[in-house]
């Protein structure tokens, strides 16, 4: 049948997986989180992430993972870079690559997060220090290092 998916359920498919990976930015500080058990059995620092639910929105799940995993319910999204590739389970990854402007430092560890924390962009831990080869750091490096705002602005000369 022309269109059709491997499905095990109506809920989960073994050919794809989507994820919302998200760089929650305040001025110049990123935030990171380590899970209790990370995805892939990674262990180290993590951007906020996880699998779209079934028929979720990209956008509607960035904002699920920001509430659920550091309570934060109030930031602007943008989108920088949807990435594609074959995942080490052999399944078609597509991930959904957001920045997120939050208008607060205050945040809260969901059950699945053991730690949380925020880090000047310019002090990020090194790239061994996080998980998936340092993955997290990169897209942090490559598209949040330009766009995070300055704690303070110089006055106009």
């Amino acid at each position: 049948m022309i269109g059709t998916i491997a499905r095990t359920s109506p809920m989960e498919c073994n050919t794809h997986t989507l994820v919302a990976h998200v760089a929650a930015l305040h001025h110049s500080s990123a935030l990171l989180v380590k899970y209790r058990a990370g995805p892939d059995d990674q262990e180290g620092w993590f951007l906020p992430n996880d699998d779209l639910h079934h028929l979720e929105h990209p956008e509607q799940a960035a904002r699920r993972i920001l509430k659920e995993q550091a309570g934060i319910d109030d930031s602007t999204l943008k989108l920088a870079e949807i990435e594609s590739f074959k995942g080490n389970d052999q399944t078609w990854h597509l991930i959904f690559d957001y920045l997120a402007f939050t208008r607060t430092m205050n945040v809260s560890p969901g059950k699945a997060v053991a730690e949380l924390r925020w880090f000047e962009i310019d002090k990020l831990p090194p790239a061994e220090d996080f998980a998936h080869h340092g993955w997290g750091r990169a897209v942090l490096v490559e598209h949040a290092l330009g766009k995070a705002q300055p704690l303070t602005t110089a006055s106009p000369r």
